[in-house]
């Protein structure tokens, strides 16, 4: 049994991609049968210690949130705590106080560096972050990236290749255990009814390409709906976007739903669309969950992000140029209106999640990562 700690922001319930992955590697290795603590920020004032699914949760207080960063003195003192007792250290970047707490700990406990994103878009910050980005990456033992693709096209990982190991994200199986099922609300189900379902999903924020798929929305055959799931900073501009275009009967900003709801939307959907233009949609998590629900996708072929890896094209979907509105309304057109395309393309969503994307394949593959760096081969 080893002893190992995750550095990150924030833990469930906390919704959102590098939470989700927290989450799974932390259980995942409970039940493996090692001890795990992740050490992270509560949105609340308050510290709070729990423990959840055999996981104990260290969560701090934020004194102040810089640049998607938050601050505190509480989360340095118990990474330090937690961190020198364990026998790895797994942090999820981009995270700068956790990785100032990686460094100072020193060289005893293995250091993994969960590489999620580049520091992208943050001006002189995300300069300054530069050289604590160079020497954690001297520090760590091994540095997960989520798809080569990403991990080659990354300026700050080139130098440290040698180390990178590509660890997949996995999702739950929704087939395997599905929520409650429970109506759609009335006003989706009237949206809903006699349309084929666009489904997006994201937070409203300017690199996920929304505007975009509101611009596409116009030429969209007369039986497609679009309906937009998340919240966010955009969602006056986008809704002002649809009303200008009078295209309320055609996008719907539902803005956040619960769990139970949005699966009913994977379940109603007719394909999955997926617009974002910058390399901050490092991977795409949504797009498993689109995968899970055999759901053919339409993405965006954004360079140096693993998005056009995760969603092969005419495998399980298809993937267009970044930022082309007429070309993404085109993509979703041809699934909309060909019976066969989308059987087969519905059908290689389906067997590619299998086939590389569950969650129990990505914890596998973890704790045979952790062993290897507790427990090398002598003769490797």
């Amino acid at each position: 049994m080893a002893t190992i700690v995750h550095f990150g922001k924030y833990y469930f319930p906390d919704e959102g991609g590098i939470e989700n992955v927290t989450r799974t590697l932390a259980t995942g290795a409970v039940h493996a049968g090692h001890a795990v603590t992740v050490v992270c920020f509560q949105k609340s004032a308050a510290a709070v210690t729990d423990t959840l699914d055999g996981v104990r949760i260290i969560r701090t207080p934020i004194a102040r949130l810089i640049a998607s960063q938050p601050l505190g003195w509480s989360y340095p003192l118990q990474c330090l705590r937690h961190g020198r007792r364990a026998d790895v250290i797994h942090m999820h970047a981009p995270n700068m106080l956790g990785a100032l707490c990686a460094l100072l700990i020193g060289s005893r406990p293995k250091l993994v560096i969960h590489w999620h994103s580049d520091v992208i878009g943050k001006g002189l910050l995300g300069r300054l972050l530069k050289p604590l980005e160079s020497l954690l990456l001297k520090r760590a033992d091994r540095v997960v990236a989520t798809s080569q693709i990403y991990a080659d096209a990354s300026p700050t990982l080139k130098p440290f290749l040698s180390k990178v190991r590509v660890v997949p994200i996995g999702v739950p199986d929704p087939q395997a255990t599905p929520p409650p099922e429970q109506p759609l609300p009335p006003e989706l189900s009237r949206l809903l009814h006699g349309k084929k379902l666009i489904l997006a999903v994201g937070r409203l924020v300017p690199y996920k390409g929304f505007h975009g798929l509101i611009a596409a929305a116009q030429a969209l055959r007369e039986e497609a709906i679009v309906i937009i799931v998340g919240g966010g900073p955009l969602q006056e501009p986008l809704q002002n976007a649809i009303d200008a275009a009078n295209m309320n009967h055609r996008v719907h900003l539902a803005g956040r739903l619960d769990h139970a709801t949005l699966h009913r939307l994977f379940q109603r959907a007719h394909l999955y669309c997926l617009p974002s233009e910058e390399r901050s949609e490092a991977f795409g998590v949504v797009l498993l969950e689109a995968m899970a629900y055999g759901l053919p996708i339409v993405a965006t072929r954004i360079p140096g992000s693993g998005v056009p890896w995760v969603n092969q094209h005419e495998v399980s979907g298809l993937n267009v140029a970044v930022g082309d509105p007429h070309a993404l309304a085109e993509a979703c057109n041809r699934l909309l209106g060909s019976d066969s395309l989308h059987r087969r393309l519905s059908q290689g969503a389906r067997e590619r999640f299998l086939s590389t994307f569950t969650e129990t394949m990505t914890i596998q593959r973890m704790m045979m990562l952790y062993d290897q760096l507790l427990h090398p081969d002598p003769a490797s």
